[in-house]
């Protein structure tokens, strides 16, 4: 690195150079930091915007879909909204739907088995989800049936590990909590989440935090530990 750019670095990693304000991509808002946020357990300070909530997750997800041109938001169906993401899709899509078995949503349906017609949508939206599904190769298969050719889903899961650790012997909240870091996750999953996506007939494309350079990622608060990926799985 030359000198230059390390000094303008480290200035803006000092909080002293241009980019030592935090700017929240998806609402706007700027100031000096963000809000303390995550889980109880994985509760971080710089992390949540204080005006829509976002998480570094949601950051990195909304840079992701707008560095990408390609991506068709005629038919779009959310798996489980977050409020954060919400309004952008619903600002871009032409037909909107968003789904969850548990909390609300515009319609109750199970990811695993989607009552809707093949090839009806051109992106699926689903983040942080699949971790929470034990059959997630259903999910997966019922994502690629219900995409048309072209189609996209554009999914967030948190990656701990190089491969996936699953055990559904383990039942109790207190052992997924101490296992699965959340008593409601059923799995760690893995950089071979492609794999999954891959034996259900998608192609794949991974955008990381890194892409978007050190400048972004402090200007916007994008890197945590789990949530760095994004993963856009192509229906051929």
């Amino acid at each position: 690195m030359a000198a230059a750019n390390f000094k303008h670095f480290l200035k803006t990693i000092l909080g002293k150079g241009p980019a030592s304000k935090r700017t929240c991509p998806l609402c706007s808002w700027t100031g000096r930091q963000f809000t303390y946020g995550g889980a109880q357990n994985k509760i971080r300070f710089d992390s949540s915007c204080p005006n829509c909530r976002s998480l570094e997750r949601h950051r990195l997800a909304y840079l992701t879909a707008t560095s990408q041109p390609d991506l068709d938001y005629s038919q779009v169906l959310h798996v489980a909204p977050e409020k954060q993401i919400e309004h952008f899709l619903r600002s871009k899509a032409g037909d909107y739907l968003s789904i969850d078995y548990y909390n609300n949503a515009m319609a109750k349906m199970d990811v695993t088995a989607l009552e809707l017609e093949d090839n009806s949508k051109t992106l699926i939206w689903i983040s942080h989800v699949l971790e929470h599904v034990e059959r997630d190769d259903l999910a997966i298969a019922e994502m690629f049936r219900v995409l048309k050719p072209g189609g996209v889903a554009f999914v967030q899961v948190p990656i701990w590990r190089e491969e996936t650790y699953e055990d559904f012997s383990i039942q109790s909240e207190a052992d997924r909590l101490r296992v699965f870091y959340q008593p409601d996750h059923v799995r760690l999953y893995g950089m071979d989440i492609v794999d999954r996506f891959h034996q259900a007939g998608f192609s794949s494309k991974v955008i990381r935090a890194q892409d978007f350079g050190p400048e972004k990622i402090i200007e916007h608060q994008l890197s945590f530990a789990s949530t760095n990926e994004v993963f856009l799985f192509r229906k051929g």
